[in-house]
Order: C-alpha cells, then structure tokens, then sequence
C-alpha cells in the first residue's frame, strides 16, 4: 500500500508540478502536461489492480461458500447476473452519436466507443444514486430501531 500510494504522489507531482507543451489546433493554443500519459497509465493500471483483486477475492469467497453450504453459493451469482443485466440494459440506453469535437482527428469519436462511454456513465450515476439511497436508508432504519 506504502508503495502504491508513493508512486500515486511522485506522478501526481509529475503532472501538477511537471512541464507543459503547447500546440495549435485551428489557430487555437493549448496546453497541456508533458506527464499526462503517465497518470493515466498508473491510473488504468490502479483500475486494473483494484478490479483483479476485487474478482479474486469474490472467486474465493465463492468457491469457499460452495464447498461449505451449494445454496448460499448461488447470492453471488445472482448479483453477477443483475451487474451484467444492468450493464447490457445502459448499453442499449446509451448513444453512440459521433461528437462534433474541433481539433481532434483521433479514432476514439465512433459509435461503439460512444456507446461504451455511456454505459458506463449510465451505470455509474445508478450505483451512486443506489450507494446514497443505502446510506439514508441505513441512517433512517437506524433511527427507528432505537
């Protein structure tokens, strides 16, 4: 955790504190961050490391539950299958419009990268809303069991 969390300060410095390049696009100047690829390749790598070891740790809990009790294995699953049904149902939600964005001639602006960029929009405003309504509702229920 020490080590990550080092790593996390020298490349946030890197960004914030580090030099900037300039370019024009369109008679317009921008500037950015000479280190803005490295933050977000450690952040991608913190994404993915945060999500193996959650999946490993549900593997585990899952064959551990299995192996003591075959009907309490099957709650994780059925939370897989809502977290699959929830990301297939904002998939089809989301739009795939391509942007008009000036200045940029990359590859990223075509529907099926639009379409994955709003699912998970779509899914990360319902998990917060969820994650909100489960602390009033905790905070409420408390207060009614007293």
């Amino acid at each position: 955790m020490y080590v990550l969390f080092g790593i996390t300060i020298v490349v946030g410095l890197l960004f914030y504190m580090g030099s900037e390049v300039s370019e024009t696009y369109n008679n317009i100047e921008y500037s950015a961050p000479t280190s803005t690829n490295a933050i977000m390749i450690w952040t991608y790598i913190l994404v993915f490391l945060a999500l193996g070891i959650t999946l490993a740790f549900i593997i585990y809990n899952f064959v551990i539950s299995a192996m003591k009790d075959g009907k309490s294995a099957i709650k994780p699953l059925i939370v897989l299958g809502g977290a699959i049904l929830l990301f297939v149902i904002a998939y089809a939600i989301g739009d795939g419009t391509p942007l008009n964005i000036p200045g940029y001639d990359g590859t990223d602006n075509v529907y099926s990268w639009l379409k994955l960029t709003d699912m998970f929009l779509i899914v990360t405003y319902i998990l917060v809303i969820v994650a909100f309504a489960l602390i009033i509702y905790s905070n409420v229920a408390k207060f009614f069991k007293k």
